[in-house]
Protein backbone atom coordinates (compact mmCIF):
# COMPACT_ATOMS: atom_id res chain seq x y z
CA UNK A 1 0.00 0.00 0.00
CA UNK A 2 3.02 2.26 1.09
CA UNK A 3 4.81 1.66 -2.28
CA UNK A 4 1.63 2.34 -4.35
CA UNK A 5 0.62 5.56 -2.21
CA UNK A 6 4.40 6.87 -3.07
CA UNK A 7 4.50 5.46 -6.52
CA UNK A 8 1.13 7.34 -6.96
CA UNK A 9 -0.39 4.51 -8.78
CA UNK A 10 -4.10 4.76 -7.88
CA UNK A 11 -5.51 4.40 -11.32
CA UNK A 12 -3.50 1.46 -11.35
CA UNK A 13 -5.47 -2.18 -11.62
CA UNK A 14 -3.34 -3.97 -8.83
CA UNK A 15 -4.29 -0.53 -6.83
CA UNK A 16 -8.20 -1.20 -7.02
CA UNK A 17 -7.58 -4.80 -6.05
CA UNK A 18 -5.62 -4.41 -2.90
CA UNK A 19 -7.54 -1.38 -1.55
CA UNK A 20 -10.27 -3.66 -2.54
CA UNK A 21 -8.98 -6.22 -0.31
CA UNK A 22 -8.25 -3.53 2.48
CA UNK A 23 -11.85 -2.50 2.54
CA UNK A 24 -13.09 -6.22 2.61
CA UNK A 25 -10.58 -7.31 5.38
CA UNK A 26 -10.16 -3.71 7.38
CA UNK A 27 -11.30 -5.78 11.04
CA UNK A 28 -8.72 -8.31 10.27
CA UNK A 29 -6.06 -5.56 9.35
CA UNK A 30 -6.26 -3.35 12.46
CA UNK A 31 -6.42 -6.71 15.06
CA UNK A 32 -3.93 -8.13 13.59
CA UNK A 33 -1.60 -5.91 12.28
CA UNK A 34 0.34 -2.88 14.30
CA UNK A 35 0.09 0.24 14.54
CA UNK A 36 3.14 0.78 12.16
CA UNK A 37 1.23 -1.10 9.54
CA UNK A 38 -2.46 0.49 10.55
CA UNK A 39 -0.80 3.99 10.01
CA UNK A 40 1.12 3.12 6.82
CA UNK A 41 -2.62 1.82 5.24
CA UNK A 42 -4.79 4.06 6.39
CA UNK A 43 -2.02 7.21 4.99
CA UNK A 44 -2.10 5.38 1.44
CA UNK A 45 -5.31 5.70 1.37
CA UNK A 46 -5.13 9.37 2.41
CA UNK A 47 -2.48 10.04 -0.10
CA UNK A 48 -4.01 8.48 -3.22
CA UNK A 49 -8.01 10.06 -2.32
CA UNK A 50 -9.18 6.54 -1.38
CA UNK A 51 -12.02 6.40 0.88
CA UNK A 52 -12.05 3.72 3.29
CA UNK A 53 -14.97 3.76 5.87
CA UNK A 54 -14.82 0.20 7.27
CA UNK A 55 -10.64 0.40 7.62
CA UNK A 56 -11.10 4.00 9.00
CA UNK A 57 -13.94 3.33 11.34
CA UNK A 58 -11.80 0.14 12.80
CA UNK A 59 -9.11 2.64 13.48
CA UNK A 60 -11.47 4.58 15.20
CA UNK A 61 -12.54 1.76 17.00
CA UNK A 62 -9.01 0.67 18.46
CA UNK A 63 -8.31 4.12 18.59
CA UNK A 64 -6.70 3.70 22.59
CA UNK A 65 -4.62 0.69 21.08
CA UNK A 66 -3.35 2.67 18.31
CA UNK A 67 -1.88 5.95 20.20
CA UNK A 68 -0.94 3.66 23.38
CA UNK A 69 1.11 1.42 21.17
CA UNK A 70 1.98 3.94 18.22
CA UNK A 71 5.03 5.78 17.34
CA UNK A 72 4.58 9.52 17.67
CA UNK A 73 5.24 9.35 13.53
CA UNK A 74 2.51 6.37 12.96
CA UNK A 75 0.52 8.73 15.61
CA UNK A 76 0.47 11.64 13.15
CA UNK A 77 -0.03 9.73 9.76
CA UNK A 78 -3.29 8.44 11.53
CA UNK A 79 -4.63 11.85 12.10
CA UNK A 80 -3.07 13.25 9.23
CA UNK A 81 -4.85 10.55 6.98
CA UNK A 82 -7.99 11.23 9.08
CA UNK A 83 -8.07 14.72 8.66
CA UNK A 84 -6.53 14.35 4.60
CA UNK A 85 -9.83 12.72 4.06
CA UNK A 86 -12.05 14.72 6.56
CA UNK A 87 -13.15 11.66 8.48
CA UNK A 88 -13.80 12.70 11.98
CA UNK A 89 -12.91 10.78 14.90
CA UNK A 90 -14.05 11.62 18.28
CA UNK A 91 -12.11 8.33 20.10
CA UNK A 92 -9.08 9.11 18.12
CA UNK A 93 -8.72 12.58 18.64
CA UNK A 94 -9.54 12.15 22.63
CA UNK A 95 -6.81 9.79 22.70
CA UNK A 96 -4.29 11.70 20.82
CA UNK A 97 -4.96 14.49 23.43
CA UNK A 98 -4.97 12.40 26.53
CA UNK A 99 -1.19 11.43 25.48
CA UNK A 100 -0.45 14.74 24.57
CA UNK A 101 2.09 15.13 26.90
CA UNK A 102 4.10 11.94 25.72
CA UNK A 103 3.46 12.65 22.37
CA UNK A 104 5.50 16.49 21.97
CA UNK A 105 8.18 14.88 24.27
CA UNK A 106 8.65 12.39 22.06
CA UNK A 107 8.12 13.41 18.32
CA UNK A 108 9.75 15.46 16.10
CA UNK A 109 8.40 18.78 14.92
CA UNK A 110 7.43 16.95 11.64
CA UNK A 111 5.27 14.62 13.97
CA UNK A 112 3.91 17.43 15.67
CA UNK A 113 3.20 20.00 12.74
CA UNK A 114 1.45 16.90 11.26
CA UNK A 115 -0.39 16.26 14.30
CA UNK A 116 -1.86 20.19 15.32
CA UNK A 117 -2.30 20.00 11.39
CA UNK A 118 -4.58 17.20 11.41
CA UNK A 119 -6.86 18.92 14.82
CA UNK A 120 -6.67 22.64 13.37
CA UNK A 121 -8.01 20.96 9.79
CA UNK A 122 -11.18 19.10 11.43
CA UNK A 123 -11.59 21.93 14.19
CA UNK A 124 -10.91 19.88 16.76
CA UNK A 125 -10.48 21.82 20.47
CA UNK A 126 -7.19 20.24 22.20
CA UNK A 127 -5.72 22.64 24.59
CA UNK A 128 -3.33 19.91 26.18
CA UNK A 129 -1.95 19.01 22.65
CA UNK A 130 -1.62 23.18 22.12
CA UNK A 131 -0.21 23.46 25.81
CA UNK A 132 2.58 21.16 25.36
CA UNK A 133 3.96 22.49 22.01
CA UNK A 134 3.78 25.82 23.71
CA UNK A 135 5.90 24.37 26.39
CA UNK A 136 7.95 22.51 23.88
CA UNK A 137 8.29 25.07 21.39
CA UNK A 138 11.79 25.94 22.17
CA UNK A 139 13.06 22.68 21.09
CA UNK A 140 10.79 22.11 18.44
CA UNK A 141 11.92 24.99 16.71
CA UNK A 142 15.58 24.28 17.19
CA UNK A 143 14.95 20.49 16.17
CA UNK A 144 12.77 21.53 13.22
Amino acid sequence: MHTIAKMNLRNHRTSSILFSQVETHAEWLVKEGNSQDVANTVWACATLGVQSPKLFSQVEKHADWLVKEGTPQAIANTVWAFATLGVQSPKLFSQVEKHADWLVKEGNPQNIANTVWAFATLGVESPKLFSQVEKHAQRLIMEG
